[in-house]
């Protein structure tokens, strides 16, 4: 069967050099699924992401050590096949698409269960409807052949396979549809949205032209943006949510900490107050015992003084 991909907290290599904080992703390919389908808003990571999972592939075969987490599963593969990038020529008379088609071409014919193919803005550079159907068509070939795939897209009809075909899940990285910004956090199971119309608004785009092409988007582009949308939101939400439970958690584990010390010195004073009760009462024994001795003593003395008188 296909091999088995598990990236914890996986990142691509050259991010560790910018000197900025980077952002980790676990991508784990449950049984009986073989295609991540990633999708989301220009800058968002796609690209890099997929690069990250070919490098540590890469590595992995090279026998060098990528930046993996612990539990992480990296199988053989017999070969990686990946279209990344525009490579159209003028030498070679390849437009954009004919240069992604002969990449499918490749794809198509050596694919296998043993194979890892990474696509980037896979059904692009050709008419959307038919670059969809192609990339769709290429999509579920390879699901049935069981072959380990990741590939990005911004195409809605793409994003509807994962809901329809057995092997595909979508995926996406997250977005700050506030600041309109990329997180970079991944997420699986849900797709991402493009945020063209939102992006051309922050910069600046005339206001009636984004209503005029807000008004000709199709009925049910724009009823999967707002399901999207409403996903997204209850998604931040979660995450905002989980991440106040974690701060309330680390405050308790902080508090139950101080208890157990506070409970801990409350038991060695109580350990020390016992010890000194008790040297106190065989002090006080000790001093009746003397007494008693005493006084004692003084009787005998007494009754033998009468006895003598």
């Amino acid at each position: 069967g296909a091999p088995l991909l598990r990236l914890v907290r996986a990142a691509h290599p050259l991010l560790f050099g910018r000197g900025a904080p980077v952002v980790r992703f676990d991508l784990v390919l449950e049984p009986g699924e073989h295609i991540v389908l990633i999708s989301g808003p220009n800058t968002g990571g796609k690209t890099v992401l997929i690069k990250a999972v070919g490098l540590a592939v890469a590595l992995v075969q090279a026998g060098v050590l990528p930046p993996l987490g612990e539990g992480s599963v990296v199988p053989v593969f017999d070969c990686v096949i990946a279209d990344i990038g525009d490579h159209q020529s003028i030498s070679e008379s390849l437009s954009t698409f004919s240069a992604h088609v002969a990449t499918l071409r490749v794809v198509l014919d050596r694919a296998g269960p043993a194979s890892l193919v990474l696509l980037d803005e896979l059904g692009t550079g050709t008419d959307p409807a038919e670059g969809a159907a192609l990339a769709g068509a290429v999509l579920r070939e390879l699901a049935r052949r069981r072959v380990t795939t990741v590939a990005t897209t911004h195409l809605g009809a793409l994003k509807e396979l994962a809901g329809r075909e057995t092997g595909i899940v979508n995926a996406s990285l997250a977005f700050d549809a506030a600041t309109l910004t990329p997180t970079y956090r991944f997420t699986k199971g849900v797709p991402g949205r493009s945020y063209g119309l939102s992006i051309a608004r922050r910069l600046g785009v005339d206001e009636r032209v984004l209503a005029e092409a807000e008004r000709s988007m199709p009925e049910d582009q724009r009823k999967l943006d707002a399901t999207l949308a409403a996903a997204e939101a209850r998604a931040q939400a979660l995450s905002t949510r989980d991440e106040e439970l974690a701060r309330r958690a680390g405050e308790l584990d902080m508090l139950r900490a101080r208890l157990e010390l506070a409970e801990q010195s409350v038991a060695e004073r109580e350990a020390a107050v016992r010890l000194r009760d008790k040297e106190f009462d065989r002090a006080q024994k000790s001093a009746r015992r003397e007494v008693l001795l005493g006084a004692r003593a003084e009787v005998e003395k007494a009754i033998a003084a009468a006895r003598a008188g």
